[in-house]
C-alpha cells in the first residue's frame, strides 16, 4: 500500500458513514437543551431593559443547525466538502448592537458543534464554565463605573464650579464636555464614569442654591 492510499484510508475512514437514528435524535437533544441553558443565562446577564426575541428564537435556532449540519459533514465525505464550499459563500450582514450578543452566537455554534460531533461531555461541560464566567462577569460589572452624560443646568449666574467640587469629594471621574451661558440658564456636561453607589452625588449637586436640574444619562448603547 503506498503512502496515498495510506492517507486516503486514513481519510475516508475518520467519516462514520453508518449514522443511526438515535444517534440523530441525541445529538440534536443535546444541542436544544444547550440551547434554552444559553438562552437561559442570557436572560440572566442581559443588560438592556427589554427582550430581544427574534436573537433569542435565533439562539435556539443556531444551535439546532449546526449540530445538523456537523451530523452531516461527519457522516459523509462528499457532502462535507460540498457543505463547506456552500457555507463559504454565505454572508451575514445583521448588525449586533451589543459586543455580549456576538459572543453568545459564538457559544451557540460552538455547542451545537460539539454536540453534533457527538462530544457531549464537552457541551456540557463548556456551557456549565462559560455560564458560570458569564455569571461571574456580570456581577463584577455591575459594581464597576459606567459611563454616563452629567447634565446639570442653573439660573443665569449661578458659578457651577460648586459641581466640580461635589464631582471631586465622590471621587468620581469626569471630563467637561460642554458649557453653555445665556441669558436664560448655564448649563455644563461631563462625561463620568459612576458607580451605583456614588450615583448619590446627583442628589448632592441638585441641592445646590441656583442649581434647577441634574440629569444622569447612561450614554452606553444598550
Amino acid at each position: 500500500m503506498s503512502f496515498s492510499d495510506m492517507i486516503k484510508k486514513s481519510v475516508v475512514s475518520g467519516f462514520n458513514t453508518d449514522v443511526t437514528i438515535a444517534q440523530i435524535v441525541i445529538g440534536l437533544l443535546v444541542a436544544l437543551v444547550a440551547a434554552v441553558f444559553i438562552l437561559f443565562i442570557y436572560r440572566l446577564t442581559m443588560r438592556g431593559i427589554a427582550l430581544n426575541r427574534s436573537f433569542e428564537i435565533t439562539l435556539l435556532l443556531v444551535t439546532s443547525i449546526s449540530a445538523m449540519i456537523v451530523l452531516t459533514i461527519t457522516s459523509n465525505l462528499a457532502l462535507s466538502l460540498g457543505m463547506v464550499g456552500a457555507l463559504s459563500i454565505v454572508r451575514f450582514r445583521t448588525a449586533i448592537k451589543d459586543a455580549s450578543d456576538t459572543a453568545f452566537m459564538f457559544w451557540a455554534v460552538a455547542a451545537g458543534i460539539t454536540a453534533g460531533a457527538g462530544f457531549y461531555l464537552i457541551t456540557a461541560i463548556g456551557c456549565l464554565f462559560i455560564g458560570i464566567v458569564a455569571i461571574v462577569a456580570v456581577r463584577i460589572s455591575k459594581n464597576s463605573a459606567r459611563p454616563y452624560l452629567l447634565v446639570v443646568r442653573a439660573i443665569p449666574g449661578v458659578n457651577v464650579g460648586s459641581v466640580e467640587k461635589v464631582l471631586a469629594d465622590s471621587n468620581v471621574r469626569r471630563k467637561l464636555s460642554s458649557s453653555v451661558q445665556n441669558d436664560r440658564y448655564t448649563e455644563v456636561i461631563y462625561e463620568v464614569a459612576v458607580s451605583s453607589s456614588q450615583q448619590k452625588m446627583v442628589g448632592a449637586i441638585k441641592s445646590i442654591p441656583g442649581i434647577t436640574s441634574v440629569s444622569l444619562v447612561d450614554c452606553r448603547n444598550t
